[in-house]
């Protein structure tokens, strides 16, 4: 990743540390001017005598000025750009994650670990390398270059004040990488419950969790404050001694300062320039050091970042056969599928011919949402062949595959944007018939009803609309994509019985020439499809119509008078089962 930002970025990169050089050379050349004025002020007679001095030394200092305001641009650009930029990395490999991969990472934490990779590789990146290239090592080599024009045994003793320094360093490394891991995993903590409680409002405020989650974070957001404060307390520390090192190397320069100048074999010019330059060389022997254990620091957390991104990719979804046009035949031949020890699918086998819908029925953890997930090529099957017209799913690019599916999954995702938006997406698509969708999922009079129409912002996860809307809507797309295969998991569960009936019955209108899979807990909603498949503990226990099912299977009997327990016909009397 970070490879992939230092070429993204070479051009203003190499500009900026070309500036850098320049800057430094200028703050370099600008002392030595300034020493040659002091050791000429004491000689001449008139100002003209060393105005072209004075000229040229205020050129320096305008020109330093004009160049540190100039490489804001690419400074800025580089901090913000890269950390934008491996966030947008991450996006991008979430887009090609295994699914099982995706599905083990909670939200909270992996948005945790995002933020603080980006910013960690943003910091090695900017905060480190760019920072020797661009100031600290163009300030050591013009300054050591000029030292070393006025006292050779000065550059010595500067080498010995880096030793000491780089054994504080060490010092200070071992003590900082304890710290700095043990706060990442508490701030990863935080972000993981504190999500969960942002997203939950109604179960934890119905179930009186909030009290014990607040107490739980203020006891996590307490250790990460103290871990800070060790952290910054260290850092600080380090600025101390280092900052005594340099007061006590300048007090050693001026006495033998003193001493050359009383002995006739220098000037004070040449002292004054010495202690700017002990300044101008240490400073980013300090700067280093501090970013050298920022640089270690960081690491723990970009491993992280790296880790997520080495997380195993769907080794299909870019590769493979393409799918240019879809019959839409499923086959499933024999397909087993496994979860750790879990046996979730045992041979299952059916066809799903071109054109015809099928319900898939059974009680929660039956296998049903595993079949659809193995369809559509998240899941990896164990053993078997699931067949797309006529070809193993293993073989065909998904990403293809993916341009004639539509598919609502369990929980009917509406997405922050207008309802325009959430059927459309990027299609174009006129007014007249969204509004022609929403009336087939009766919404056209609720959103012909709201100020805004169909550009009113719908919130985070759809939450200004009702459960039984959210699905409309996520119907109402799907009508508008009019794919060659639907698959629906368990669409209907907010909507009430009369709603659900003329859903259903614009749907199968509208797709009567395409392949329909649902999935149903609700089996009023499946009355009409073609076939209903009945599966129990990862295995296929009856196929046929609804009538023939619920006269001959003992399974779908139970299922349906399960439906049916509390629920009264017109007269008031409990539903029969037919003779």
């Amino acid at each position: 990743m970070l490879k992939k930002c230092w070429v993204l970025f070479k051009w203003t990169i190499m500009l900026y540390i070309v500036m850098g050089f320049m800057i430094q050379f200028l703050n370099a050349y600008g002392i030595r001017i300034f020493q040659m004025l002091i050791d000429q002020v004491a000689q001449i007679r008139q100002l003209n005598d060393v105005l072209g001095l004075i000229i040229l030394y205020g050129g320096i200092l305008l020109a330093v000025a004009i160049l540190n305001y100039l490489t804001e641009y690419p400074q800025t650009y580089l901090s913000n750009g890269i950390f934008e930029r491996l966030k947008i990395m991450a996006l991008e490999k979430v887009s090609r994650m295994d699914y099982s991969a995706y599905q083990n990472i909670g939200t909270g934490q992996m948005i945790k670990v995002i933020e603080n990779g980006a910013s960690a590789g943003s910091n090695i990146i900017y905060s480190f390398y760019l920072e020797i290239l661009h100031h600290l090592l163009p300030t050591v080599i013009f300054s050591l270059l000029f030292i070393g024009l006025y006292n050779t045994n000065i550059m010595l003793v500067i080498a010995v004040g880096y030793i000491v320094v780089f054994l504080l360093t060490n010092l200070l490394l071992r003590m900082l990488y304890r710290i700095k891991s043990s706060l990442l995993e508490s701030q990863e903590k935080l972000a993981k419950y504190s999500v969960r409680g942002f997203m939950e409002l109604v179960v934890f405020r119905l179930n009186k969790r909030y009290t014990k989650e607040i107490e739980r974070l203020t006891a996590t957001a307490g250790d990460i404050v103290a871990k800070n404060c060790r952290i910054r307390m260290i850092h600080e520390a380090f600025f101390t001694i280092f900052a005594v090192i340099v007061v006590l190397l300048k007090i050693a320069v001026l006495v033998y300062g003193v001493q050359q100048i009383l002995a006739g074999r220098t000037s004070i010019g040449i002292i004054v320039a010495l202690i700017m330059f002990i300044d101008q060389v240490y400073t980013p022997v300090a700067i280093f050091n501090v970013i050298y254990v920022d640089y270690k620091l960081n690491r723990v957390a970009y491993v992280r970042l790296e880790q997520f991104i080495n997380a195993p990719e769907d080794a299909n979804l870019h590769s493979g056969v393409e799918v240019k046009q879809l019959s839409a035949q499923i086959e499933f031949r024999d397909v087993s599928f496994d979860y750790g020890n879990s046996k979730l699918l045992d041979r299952v086998s059916f066809t799903v011919p071109q054109g015809t819908s099928l319900a898939i029925v059974g009680l929660s953890g039956s296998g049903k949402s595993t079949i659809v997930k193995l369809m559509l090529g998240l899941l990896k099957k164990k053993s078997g062949h699931i067949l797309i017209d006529g070809l193993d799913i293993d073989q065909i690019k998904l990403d293809s595959f993916y341009d004639h599916v539509s598919y609502i999954p369990q929980d009917a995702p509406i997405f922050d944007a207008t309802i325009r938006s959430n059927i459309v997406f990027d299609q174009e698509m006129s007014d007249e018939r969204i509004y022609e969708l929403l009336d087939m999922v009766l919404l056209k009079d609720k959103v012909l009803g709201l100020p805004e129409g169909l550009d009113t912002l719908v919130g985070e996860k759809g939450i200004k609309l009702s459960g039984g809307e959210r699905q409309r809507l996520a119907f109402a797309r799907i009508m508008a994509q009019q794919r060659d295969l639907v698959i629906l998991d368990e669409p209907v569960s907010a909507l009430d019985n009369i709603t659900e009936q003329r859903v259903m019955d614009s749907i199968l209108d509208l797709f009567k020439q395409k392949t329909l899979l649902i999935i149903a807990h609700r089996l009023n909603f499946i009355k009409h499809v073609d076939r209903i498949m009945l599966v129990k503990d990862g295995a296929i226990v009856g196929e046929g119509t609804f009538e023939d099912l619920l006269r001959h299977s003992p399974y779908f009997q139970e299922l349906w008078l399960k439906e049916e327990k509390g629920e009264q016909n017109p007269s008031g009397s409990r539903r029969e089962l037919p003779e």
